[in-house]
């Protein structure tokens, strides 16, 4: 038909405000790895009311998917420190929504280059720094392209501030019950 699902995915998703308007979605669909470490998590939503429609739902998938990358930013911080930049590829880079929705859950530029796909172009140019062929991680700069950069908008990342601890307090409290559940889908 010629129409893109992720494209109408955000197309719709776009329609809600950040924050879904207090809907936060917990991707563990298939267990998780970093940053919760349980084959048991399981997915699910919180706070849906009768005031959340399908839009609402997959804008808070979205933002649930980078509130958990968020976490692992957070733990990545305590072992190499801060984040000094956030340079965004792959399928989620193509859409401008998640993009900006990064910059804001992040509070942080993020930076998506010309060409989307560059992880396969990352490893080459990491694989010639191993290998003595050049001497600069920065040689990647030549082939992606020139870059869009997605500021943090004040309106959305204020909304994000309130919410984060939330999904974090709740993928902790969770866990206890992770098994549980998992436990009882298996029989």
């Amino acid at each position: 038909l010629g129409t893109d699902a992720y494209d109408l995915m955000t197309q719709i998703a776009a329609r809600v405000p950040a924050g879904s308007e207090g809907l936060i979605f917990h991707p563990y669909l298939g267990g998780e790895r970093a940053p919760i470490w349980d084959a048991n998590a399981r997915g699910s939503f919180f706070g849906l009311n009768h005031g959340h429609t399908r839009a609402h739902m997959l804008r808070s998938v979205l933002e649930g998917i980078t509130f958990n990358v968020y976490m692992v930013s957070l733990a990545l911080e305590e072992v190499v420190g801060d984040l000094k930049s956030i340079q965004a590829t792959g399928g989620f880079a193509r859409s401008p929504l998640w993009r900006q929705m990064f910059a804001d859950i992040f509070e942080q530029p993020v930076t998506v280059p010309e060409a989307f796909e560059s992880g396969a172009l990352a490893a080459v140019i990491v694989a010639q720094k191993a290998l003595g062929q050049i001497d600069n991680l920065n040689e990647i700069e030549k082939y992606i392209g020139s870059a869009n950069t997605y500021q943090p908008m004040p309106e959305n990342f204020q909304a994000y501030r309130e919410l984060a601890p939330i999904f974090i307090r709740l993928s902790r409290q969770l866990q206890t019950e992770y098994e549980n559940i998992a436990n009882y889908q298996r029989k």
